[in-house]
């Protein structure tokens, strides 16, 4: 494109040349050749700027290239009870694993086997990857790992480091990764490429921050910090700039998660002794509660593009369950049941099989 370019200005340049010729020339006849170059030259121009070449495709960035399945994920066309997969992690099996489901509960595939505990799994936006946190190496210091969507190549996000890295999720372009760890005593605030690289500590901060989110255009983060004296959420720029408060109560606000559409906070709180489900603006107004008194429900995440919300909750059988139910609350849908709990769900548009 650039020789290209060149190939344009040169021939406007020697076209004005020529001009200059034409029209200072002595002889008639020369001028008349001159100027009959100059039009030939600045219409050869004109049609080299119309039928200019498309650039080149851009390469493709290297975070995707390295995330590339080496078999391509199925392609599945969502039906009307089944319109994506939800990953969670559950002591189904005797101990703490991610599984995942289609997101009306069926066909539950158990993804890890560590022997230890394996939690709260996130998704890549393709939904070709879950990030999640495990004590596999260390009882004592979970680590970040990745792996495939079948549970396939499972391997450290980053090199091993002191403190617990947990809570991650992956931004929106797929570009990075955002948790919390305590390797500095506190719990921070942090991100890191999608291959364990340039790990930026972005809170900075003497308090305890917790329960990161990503906005949908991944420019602004929710979080949870006790600050200014109890667990609260806030939001902030990316960068960890402009950092505003949102919630003021006695109890603990937590877990807040962005709406797909960027409107709306979901978030779990205290406030009414045990745990519920809340929803907020995303400049903290318009605060309603989504669960009923008299049971525990928590680890609220948007599914199905914003129109359900997956949560879980004990208000059966005194066991974590998972659930689904409207963005107002309504029309509460139970998707397991299991012994040992299922909770902490994430939901993806993706890979979703079979029907109800």
């Amino acid at each position: 494109m650039f020789i290209y370019y060149i190939l344009i200005g040169l021939l406007i340049l020697i076209g004005l040349a020529t001009l200059g010729g034409a029209l200072f020339g002595q002889a008639r006849r020369q001028r008349l050749l001159l100027l009959g170059l100059t039009l030939i030259l600045w219409v050869g121009a004109g049609l080299l700027w119309l039928v200019k070449p498309s650039p080149p495709p851009a390469a493709m960035p290297p975070w995707k290239r390295t995330l590339q399945p080496s078999t391509p994920s199925p392609t599945i066309t969502p039906t009307p009870h089944s319109r994506g997969r939800i990953a969670f992690h559950s002591e189904r099996s005797g101990n703490l694993d991610i599984w995942v489901m289609n997101d009306d509960g069926s066909e539950p595939l158990r993804l890890t086997d560590a022997g230890e505990r394996d939690i709260e799994p996130d998704w890549s936006p393709d939904g070709d990857f879950v990030v999640f946190a495990s004590a596999r190496d260390d009882v004592y210091d979970m680590e970040l790992y990745v792996m495939r969507n079948d549970g396939s190549d499972q391997h450290l996000l980053m090199y091993s480091q002191p403190g617990d890295d947990w809570g991650a999720r992956w931004s929106p372009d797929g570009s990075r990764i955002l948790y919390q760890s305590n390797r500095d005593e506190n719990f921070e605030l942090y991100t890191v490429n999608h291959d364990g690289e340039e790990m930026t500590n972005i809170s900075q901060h003497s308090a305890n921050e917790s329960r990161p989110d990503w906005s949908p255009d991944g420019q602004h983060i929710v979080f949870v910090s006790d600050r200014d004296g109890n667990n609260e959420i806030y939001i902030m720029d990316q960068d960890g700039a402009n950092v505003v408060r949102l919630t003021d109560h006695p109890a603990d606000d937590t877990n807040p998660h962005w709406s797909p559409v960027g409107e709306h906070i979901l978030f779990e709180s205290t406030r009414e002794h045990e745990s519920n489900i809340y929803l907020m603006a995303t400049d903290g107004t318009g605060l309603l509660r989504l669960t009923k008194l008299g049971h525990d429900d928590t680890s609220p995440c948007w599914a199905m593009e914003g129109e359900k919300i997956v949560f879980s909750s004990k208000r059966n059988d005194d066991d974590w369950e998972l659930y689904v139910m409207n963005p107002d609350g309504s029309d509460v849908v139970r998707l397991t049941e299991s012994d040992g709990f299922d909770r902490f769900p994430a939901w993806t548009r993706y890979g979703a099989t079979g029907t109800e």
